[in-house]
């Protein structure tokens, strides 16, 4: 009987790798890394001084991508007369009138006989074929010119039937000289470009920003996809500096959605509770987002092997390398370096198991088994 138990013992210590376990040990994620069946080839490298301040990557791809639709071509005139606006036309005449009106009326100022001059407002509506008509002057062409060649075009049919008609031209309301904006945006919609020549973050502005109720209205956690014809980039909005190349000027047609893009990392191994935490600010140090996670567990964490696992990415957004980042908490200036290693979207920490915690489920385990043998061999006596 003790022959027996013993062999069951000694089979049972040579699977401790088998017992049940939230993740790897120190020494399994250093073979790991050495084995032939790393077949991503990620790295360990220890957190110094010289990695610690390596800020963390702005999305380099999204921001090149807005920049180079900045580069293409802009019309010299914002206020472009387009197909669907409506144009508010003021005619103004002195003497012989030709819309009637005051204009003809005689002011009589001693000897003096002083012409007074009217106006006549008008309304159109430029037409799908992109012209216009008017009264006595007939068609004329009007979404290839800006409001001062129209003024010109209107003046100059106006000349042999009226007396020194002066003409001024504005569009009331544009259809087609609008951006759209849509998502999680105070206002979505159509908005209205102006002579001002609105960029990106002006029209976010204007259209009264991120909604509170989606990512807070510092908006750390939204993206900005723009639609330019065939073309798209997105990028997220914290990494959009108004001085960039990529806060590009908005063009009639553009379509721009605010979207929730929520960066998170997330927490595995010896730790209380496995869970994906945000980062519901615009930097988070290891040290915070292990704070956040409430820290490795005393009974079962190995506190010298703590991981962060990381996809790192050149500026175009390829992936270039796996990388493990380990740190030990047991020492002192660990704290420090954690304090200046900055998190990035979709990181994962590790907090690695312990071997004595491993030790200490082997031992309940055995005394499990052979508890009840025990006890059968004493009742046998």
């Amino acid at each position: 009987m003790k022959m027996t138990l013993l062999m069951a013992a000694t089979a049972l210590l040579s699977g401790c790798a088998a017992l049940p376990s939230n993740g790897p040990t120190v020494p399994t994620i250093r073979k790991s890394a050495q084995s032939s069946q790393n077949t991503l080839g990620f790295k360990i490298v220890d957190i110094d001084l010289h990695n610690a301040n390596v800020p963390a990557a702005r999305n380099e791809i999204g921001l090149l991508q807005l920049s180079a639709m900045s580069a293409a071509p802009i019309s010299e005139h914002s206020d472009q007369i387009r197909k669907g606006d409506t144009l508010a036309i003021n005619i103004y005449e002195v003497g012989v009138s030709l819309f009637g009106g005051s204009a003809s009326t005689l002011a009589v100022a001693g000897d003096i006989h002083a012409p007074t001059a009217g106006v006549q407002s008008l309304s159109a509506m430029v037409r799908e074929d992109g012209t216009i008509t008017l009264p006595y002057i007939g068609t004329l062409r009007a979404d290839d010119a800006d409001p001062a060649i129209l003024e010109r075009r209107i003046r100059d049919r106006l000349r042999p039937l009226s007396q020194s008609p002066q003409v001024q031209v504005a569009i009331a309301q544009s259809l087609q000289n609008v951006a759209y904006v849509s998502g999680a945006i105070g206002r979505t919609g159509r908005i209205p470009l102006t002579m001002a020549r609105e960029r990106l973050l002006d029209v976010l502005a204007i259209a009264g920003g991120a909604t509170s109720t989606t990512a807070g209205a510092d908006g750390l956690d939204l993206e900005v996809h723009l639609v330019r014809g065939d073309k798209s980039a997105s990028v997220r909005l914290g990494d959009l500096r108004p001085e960039d190349m990529a806060n590009l000027m908005i063009l009639p047609g553009d379509r721009i959605e605010l979207r929730r893009a929520a960066r998170t990392y997330t927490v595995f191994g010896a730790t209380e509770k496995v869970s994906q935490i945000p980062f519901s600010a615009e930097k988070v140090s290891l040290a915070e987002a292990i704070a956040r996670a409430t820290g490795p567990a005393d009974a079962r964490a190995n506190p010298r092997g703590v991981y962060l696992f990381r996809l790192e990415r050149d500026s175009a957004g390829k992936l270039v390398q796996p990388v493990v980042y380990h740190i030990d908490m047991m020492r002192p200036q660990s704290y420090f370096l954690a304090q200046m290693f900055e998190m990035q979207d979709k990181d994962v920490i590790l907090f690695a198991n312990s071997r004595a915690s491993l030790a200490q489920k082997m031992a309940a385990l055995l005394g499990n088994l052979f508890s009840p043998a025990a006890a059968v061999v004493y009742a046998a006596r």
